[in-house]
């Protein structure tokens, strides 16, 4: 190969490297806010997408948990995160406890209710989504990771 095809062919990696570094990446997120709380429960609005709208729903119902477990809700009685902030760390730390937490679904019985605000319709980007007010009973949550041993009581 000819030099000038070298220099040719290193531009082209060179451009294409640099164009697949720039492309947009989309990492998940969970969007959550704060509607109201008082005396141990707390209420959020949450959206989640799915295929369907029992998906879209479970989606949901997930992003509050998971936002209160693993981040915390500013403006409201759970500013910080329950569990910790490292996420993965603290699933992988406690693996029995969340497998049974997500696959049996037992974040479901912290719920107080979940009423879907919007219909299950397309949004822009083309994903299909929901939006639900759910009320989590912030004490029973924060009660069962003290008795599963995954936080300490506080004080103690």
């Amino acid at each position: 190969m000819t030099l000038s095809k070298r220099i040719g062919v290193l531009v082209l990696l060179i451009l294409i490297s640099f164009t697949y570094s720039c492309s947009q990446k989309t990492l998940p997120t969970s969007e959550v806010n704060y509607v109201s709380g008082n005396a141990g429960t707390i209420t959020m609005r949450t959206i989640g997408n799915g295929s369907n709208e029992s998906e879209a729903i479970s989606e949901a119902e997930k992003n509050a948990i998971n936002v209160l477990l693993f981040r915390g809700l500013p403006e409201s009685e759970q500013k910080s995160a329950l569990v910790g902030t490292n996420e993965s760390e603290e699933i992988e730390k406690h693996k029995t406890y969340f497998e049974k937490f997500y696959t049996q679904k037992r974040y479901k019985t912290f719920f107080m209710s979940s009423i879907p605000v919007s219909d299950f319709a397309k949004q822009k980007g083309g994903a299909k989504s929901m939006t639900l007010d759910v009320k989590v009973n912030l004490t029973a949550l924060r009660t069962d990771l003290e008795q599963n041993n995954i936080i300490r009581k506080f004080g103690f």
